[in-house]
């Protein structure tokens, strides 16, 4: 009867669903929508609360997931089947015994985890990625789901990242062992010092912990905009640090902003620091004239080592603009401290100390 229910919400009752999810209706509303629906179908009043009571926490909460979202060690869950969770621990993949009902049991998950975060999963937004801050007390979740309309396997792809509300200090990370009590104090001065930070490494590596930390260090007598695909870079301190974050179209929906409008629009504004959480396109060309006419520019790039990061910027940078890439070099030394970041430590920190021949110069910092 649960599996029953949830379709009915899902499927056909959707309306109310969506509307208790936007606001425009409180839960209450639901939660009687569903007594009414097992009245009809001639569930007894103690019966009908313990399919409620399921119902609802599958509703309001992420079902055979809600454990390992709890789990404070566990930092990723990805979903490739209904009987295929993985988890990272502690920087280290790893098999779960969770496992859906089925495949039909794992699609409405879905579809209840698209519908609860207000997004569509049709043919034309196949591919998704949205962030929510709300659900969980300890936890804000930033979903990727890719649906078997563009995935090789017949089954939707889910993964969820979970960046801690409370953030660590910087004498956490030293615990930790990203980094040395000399590597913080070295970036600590540099927050407020520095043209401009660039974080580097392969997804995971603790790029977003560490800027999040170095967040906080920036004076309160500046101000600065920072924007992101996903809310994952956060103050709760910092007096005029705005944030903003992209919105994606749905369907057909005309409404777009992307991280090259928001960039557009935050060199009209009065900041001293422009941040933008991860470069992977045009975006670049947009830091690049911040920082080239004064800002205090920090980001972050895949990257193989402190010396190649810019090298990547300088790639992207190319495709919004005609500049020939040695002048992309050159605009770009401003960005000047460079850190590499691997399984969550700093391998490598270097400074950009001059420009010639059509190649930037480094000293080695760390």
């Amino acid at each position: 009867m649960l599996d029953e229910l949830i379709n009915y919400f899902i499927h056909i009752e959707r309306q109310t669903l969506l509307q208790v999810q936007r606001g425009v209706k409180d839960k209450e509303c639901l939660i009687d929508a569903a007594r009414k629906y097992l009245y009809q179908r001639g569930i007894d009043r103690e019966s009908s609360e313990l399919v409620i009571n399921h119902f609802t926490k599958f509703i309001w909460g992420y079902y055979v997931l809600e454990e390992a979202i709890n789990d404070k060690d566990i930092s990723d869950i990805k979903v490739l089947g209904a009987n295929k969770v993985r988890i990272k621990r502690k920087g280290k993949r790893m098999n779960t015994d969770i496992s859906f009902q089925g495949k039909a049991d794992y699609r409405r998950f879905i579809s209840m985890v698209a519908v609860k975060n207000k997004t569509n999963l049709s043919d034309v937004n196949a591919i998704q990625s949205f962030t929510d801050k709300d659900s969980n007390a300890n936890f804000i979740l930033r979903f990727n789901i890719a649906t078997d309309f563009v995935n090789s396997a017949d089954v939707p792809y889910l993964h969820i990242r979970k960046i801690p509300k409370k953030k660590l200090t910087m004498q956490q990370l030293v615990d930790m062992g990203m980094l040395t009590d000399e590597m913080a104090k070295y970036l600590i001065n540099e927050a407020v010092v520095s043209s401009g930070i660039i974080f580097t490494g392969k997804g995971a590596s603790g790029k977003t912990t560490l800027m999040n930390v170095l967040l906080e260090y920036i004076p309160h007598d500046y101000s600065g905009l920072v924007i992101q695909e996903n809310e994952e870079l956060f103050s709760h301190t910092h007096p005029e640090l705005m944030f903003q974050h992209i919105v994606t179209t749905h369907g057909e929906g005309k409404v777009h902003y992307d991280l090259k409008d928001l960039g557009r629009n935050g060199l009209l504004t009065d900041i001293d620091y422009f941040i933008i959480g991860e470069i992977k396109g045009g975006e670049a060309l947009y830091l690049l004239n911040a920082g080239y006419t004064g800002h205090k520019c920090w980001t972050s790039v895949h990257g193989v080592s402190s010396t190649e990061a810019i090298n990547k910027l300088a790639d992207y940078v190319r495709y919004e603009s005609d500049y020939a890439l040695p002048d992309i070099l050159n605009m770009l030394k401003c960005m000047k401290t460079v850190v590499f970041l691997k399984d969550f430590k700093i391998e490598e920190i270097s400074e950009v100390v001059g420009f010639k021949d059509g190649e930037l110069i480094y000293e080695r910092i760390f």
